[in-house]
């Protein structure tokens, strides 16, 4: 039995593949998996083996999150990914292709353009409060804000690829950036962020779970999402009157609802905040 499982079976989490008492294989259905995928029995499939994990959730050293989202399926592949090579064979598997990846050099950045990039974005800014502070053109303050907004822009994507550690060769200074791009910047929390990229990560394209793709009522990436429970926001995306009327002229109200998204931005930053207070530490790590 691999350490973290054995680990998780001390803390309740048996297999459900193994019949108890016994050594005979219990075959599950993946619609009698798919069943067990609430909080209070919830199961998961990795590498072929099934597991209950309803007890090992509140003691998941990455939260309960992604034992959530990957609630009633295979998450083989999230496990792989998130645990280092001592934790499973499988994890050892894409560590060891990951290595070969590395080795040959398709990770390597080509140029120094994420550092031009953040000092690009501090001339910008330099300029902007040089147009504020020492002009008193009305023109000026335009300029400035035209900066301003071209920073903002470019850096929402700074703190997305700091969030993925690809700015800097140094784990402490990409967090930097990103407190400095996100929080400091632009006043969007990080740990937002991060809660929300890592759920798309762990569930991508998911239509029930990825929160980049739930953007009802304005806009729908697919007719499936019409009415469909979100794990991650925990409602249903209910297709009503002003659904209809957003997604069918979406093709005139996106250039407007683009132009106030960043109050939804803010929005989901404070409630974010609101959560982590009103919840456990261990429910919403902000740390990758």
């Amino acid at each position: 039995m691999p350490p973290m499982m054995a680990k998780a079976a001390q803390n309740g989490a048996m297999p459900a593949s193994k019949e108890a008492g016994g050594d005979d294989v219990l075959v599950i259905s993946s619609d009698k998996l798919c069943a067990h995928a609430a909080a209070d029995d919830l199961w998961i499939c990795i590498s072929g083996d099934v597991y209950d994990v309803t007890a090992w959730l509140p003691h998941h050293p990455g939260g309960d999150l992604p034992l959530l989202m990957l609630a009633g399926q295979d998450a083989t592949d999230a496990f792989a990914t998130y645990h280092p090579p001592s934790v499973s064979l499988a994890s050892a598997d894409f560590h060891r292709l990951l290595a070969q990846i590395s080795s040959i050099g398709l990770f390597d950045r080509v140029g120094p353009t994420p550092m031009v990039q953040v000092v690009g974005m501090l001339l910008l800014f330099c300029a902007a409060l040089y147009c504020v502070i020492a002009c008193t053109s009305p023109w000026a303050h335009l300029l400035s804000s035209g900066l301003i907004s071209f920073v903002w822009i470019q850096s929402g994507w700074m703190g997305h690829d700091s969030g993925h550690h690809r700015i800097t060769v140094h784990t402490a200074l990409d967090r930097l950036l990103q407190v400095l791009s996100g929080n400091c910047l632009t006043v969007l929390g990080i740990a937002w962020w991060k809660f929300n990229h890592n759920t798309h990560h762990i569930a991508c394209n998911s239509l029930d779970h990825d929160p980049d793709l739930q953007h009802m009522p304005l806009f729908v990436v697919s007719s499936k999402l019409f009415d469909i429970w979100s794990y991650f926001y925990e409602h249903t995306l209910v297709f009503d009157a002003a659904s209809k009327l957003f997604i069918g002229y979406r093709h005139w109200t996106f250039y407007l609802v683009m132009c106030i998204v960043r109050i939804n931005l803010l929005a989901q930053s404070a409630s974010m905040m609101d959560r982590y207070l009103s919840k456990s530490m261990f429910s919403y790590p902000i740390h990758m």
